[in-house]
């Protein structure tokens, strides 16, 4: 890190080649506020929602492909700030963060435009929705104790 606390170009390059790689954006929360075309947007919840529609109709998958365009906009828009701007490492990380996150958005909402992985996430979804709360503790003990 430098005296002025600017990101360093081998750390600016280390979070931008992160970017690139294939998975990076597992596990990595999905911004609450956004800011797309001009209107603050709560990600998360948006996300959430439609991921949790029981049934989606083709104007759902249009809107979903529509929005999937805005983000994909605003990702770039993250990496090329990353990228060019004289930024902290704090500004940065968060940067990185939220590119990650509007990436993760994407992938779930991706899912649901393709028509054999939606079928199989509406069909899983409520799979342990009948499983009694007793035996399930049960299960959990037993894998923790075995390892499985």
């Amino acid at each position: 890190m430098e005296e002025n606390n600017e990101i360093s170009e081998q750390e600016r390059q280390r979070l931008l080649n992160r970017l690139h790689k294939s998975l990076f954006w597992v596990g990595e929360a999905i911004p609450r506020k956004v800011r797309i075309e001009g209107n603050d947007v709560d990600l998360h919840e948006i996300v959430w929602e439609i991921v949790n529609r029981p049934k989606l109709d083709e104007k759902d998958i249009d809107d979903i492909d529509l929005f999937l365009e805005m983000l994909c906009e605003k990702e770039k828009e993250y990496e090329e700030r990353l990228e060019t701007e004289p930024l902290s490492c704090e500004q940065a990380k968060v940067l990185f963060d939220k590119a990650a996150g509007v990436r993760r958005a994407m992938m779930d909402l991706k899912e649901l435009t393709t028509p054999s992985k939606r079928k199989a996430i509406f069909k899983d979804r409520h799979i342990c929705k009948d499983v009694d709360t007793e035996k399930w503790d049960e299960l959990s003990e037993t894998i923790k104790k075995n390892g499985c």
